[in-house]
């Protein structure tokens, strides 16, 4: 009943995704930071539960705006015994679907994950509090290290998503994900709690929710929220530790589930449409039997670029998905847009940032070649390698493609392959509640409107970077992206196109590359001889005499 009823709400919500999958418009230069996750928090949406991984793109786009919203959905259930759990995290897997065999299980909505906290290991069911050290502001140091932890937990994640998913574009927000996990180490102990901790590569132990929430507070100054909001079945005892740390995190404020379920609805669903500014009404039309936790979870960022590309100059173009074979897509174009961008010696990559207005960058990366695999294109993508504070802006000739991406995404397998089996099976959530609880879904979905406007929504080798004077930066191929703050490289988004445009039909090319073209290629500094075929969008001028100094990856 409940997977029926989420696919209602999902094919009620599909039809609003052009505007943006989270109806919570926010607005550069809103409201500040503070209280991000409460009053955000209600523009975190309903849960909607198709299964299995569904994205998709589309060419109509806004003319002055442009979203990434994402929500991320997790259920739990009880082991044993008469509880229920509705979780909304926010943005990534499928909502409860999964029944532990042979034991009595209510499912908890999906939007629960991401205001679950964070707990040392061991103990009773009593959860700790975190140190008095977790209370006081980060130092660079550690601020360094848990983006470090962040983009190494995107790699995983993202990696594993593109291995299992066949679509040609997904996007996905990491921190999302990541945001719900560290909730969940709030009422996380002993194996449980140890096993979230390793996945996200944290060393910070009890501090992470608390590192992650003050770094989410500091990001976007308007142009990026964090919302959250939990509902409870009256009744249901839950660990006042973890309510307190869970509204003083993560903005998660408690509200009751009378056990009235037409008054419930309506709660509710006046508080989706408020959180939306009235874009999404009805959002629940019946409540799941077994829900006795709700949370819900969203992440929504919105930028401007800098420099805005002139809607005029853009033009039908084609987008080149492999050696043979284009599609048409809507083009945008800059004669001499302010662009920082290096390029990669193994493998030879593009790699450019496009600043948006709130110190924060698109990032996107280009492989010269067709034939790539996301796993080992971000594995030689560190944190180290995509930060690079000093790189100056030159002008450049740019296209770019205009986008429309949205997707769907269980991440019930991708997180069990990622060492969290036991989160679907008996962890241990005492810190919590003394129930038995399970996490029995995983639901995230995203959005990515890019536009003229802007976008809404190691080894112990050294990696050379060459500078040469780029007469062109011509993203017509299939590339990855990133949306990163700029300050620190935290990254909100991750996401891969290879086809912008599936709905259209594939056109056979001609070959636009000359013999004396490629040649010209494998001559330039940047990229060593070899007989890989280069594509047309690598126009490049001679080498000019400065060079990129070589960067040492982390030994």
């Amino acid at each position: 009943m409940f997977n029926r009823i989420c696919r209602s709400i999902f094919t009620r919500r599909e039809s609003n995704l052009n505007r943006g999958w989270l109806r919570a418009k926010v607005q550069v230069g809103g409201e500040g930071s503070a209280g991000l996750a409460g009053a955000r928090a209600e523009r975190g949406e309903h849960p909607s539960g198709a299964r299995g991984t569904s994205c998709a793109a589309a060419r109509s786009l806004q003319r002055n705006m442009a979203l990434l919203p994402g929500l991320l959905v997790l259920s739990l259930s009880c082991l044993q015994g008469p509880c229920s759990a509705f979780s909304s995290a926010s943005a990534m897997e499928h909502f409860g679907q999964q029944v532990i065999s042979g034991l009595s299980q209510e499912k908890i909505s999906p939007l629960l994950l991401l205001k679950l906290g964070n707990q040392e290991p061991g103990g009773q069911a009593a959860l700790k509090k975190a140190p008095e050290d977790c209370k006081k502001a980060p130092t660079p140091e550690q601020t360094h290290r848990l983006a470090q932890a962040m983009m190494a937990f995107s790699t995983d994640l993202f990696s594993l998503v593109a291995q299992r998913s066949s679509s040609p574009n997904l996007i996905l927000s990491p921190l999302s994900v990541a945001l719900a996990l560290s909730h969940l180490t709030l009422g996380a102990q002993n194996q449980t709690l140890q096993r979230l901790l390793q996945v996200l590569h944290a060393d910070s132990g009890p501090c992470l929710p608390h590192l992650l929430s003050r770094l989410c507070q500091d990001l976007g100054s308007g142009a990026f929220r964090l919302a959250a909001r939990m509902y409870l079945k009256k009744g249901l005892p839950i660990k006042e530790d973890f309510l307190e740390q869970s509204e003083q995190l993560f903005g998660a404020k408690p509200m009751s589930l009378m056990g009235r379920k037409e008054d419930d609805l309506a709660n509710i669903n006046q508080w989706v449409k408020e959180a939306t500014e009235g874009k999404i009404e009805n959002f629940l039309s019946e409540l799941p039997v077994d829900t006795v936790l709700l949370l819900l979870n969203a992440i929504h960022f919105q930028g401007f670029w800098r420099s805005k590309f002139d809607p005029s100059l853009t033009q039908r173009d084609s987008f080149h998905l492999d050696e043979q074979f284009t599609v048409p897509v809507d083009m945008m174009q800059a004669h001499t847009y302010p662009l920082r961008w290096f390029l990669l010696e193994q493998p030879e990559i593009q790699v450019a940032h496009f600043p948006f207005k709130n110190n924060m960058s698109f990032v996107v990366i280009v492989p010269t070649h067709f034939k790539w695999n996301v796993s080992e294109v971000l594995a030689n993508l560190s944190w180290d390698i995509l930060h690079q504070p000093l790189l100056r802006e030159r002008p450049t000739k740019v296209q770019l493609p205009k986008l429309h991406l949205k997707c769907q995404l269980d991440l019930v397998g991708t997180l069990g392959q990622l060492g969290l089996q036991e989160l679907f099976q008996d962890p241990d959530l005492r810190g919590i509640s003394d129930q038995r609880l399970v996490v029995s879904g995983v639901q995230h979905q995203s959005t990515l409107e890019l536009n003229e406007a802007g976008v809404e929504a190691a080894a112990a080798t050294s990696v050379a970077m060459s500078r040469m004077s780029l007469s062109s930066f011509i993203v017509n191929r299939p590339f990855l992206f990133f949306v990163l703050e700029d300050t620190t490289s935290l990254p909100l988004f991750v996401g891969s196109v290879r086809n912008p445009n599936p709905g259209a039909q594939q056109e056979r090319k001609e070959q636009q590359d000359s013999p004396d073209e490629k040649d010209f290629f494998q001559s330039l500094k940047a990229f060593p001889r070899g007989d890989k075929p280069f594509g047309p969008d690598l126009k490049l001028e001679p080498p000019s005499e400065e060079d990129y100094p070589q960067i040492d990856s982390p030994k």
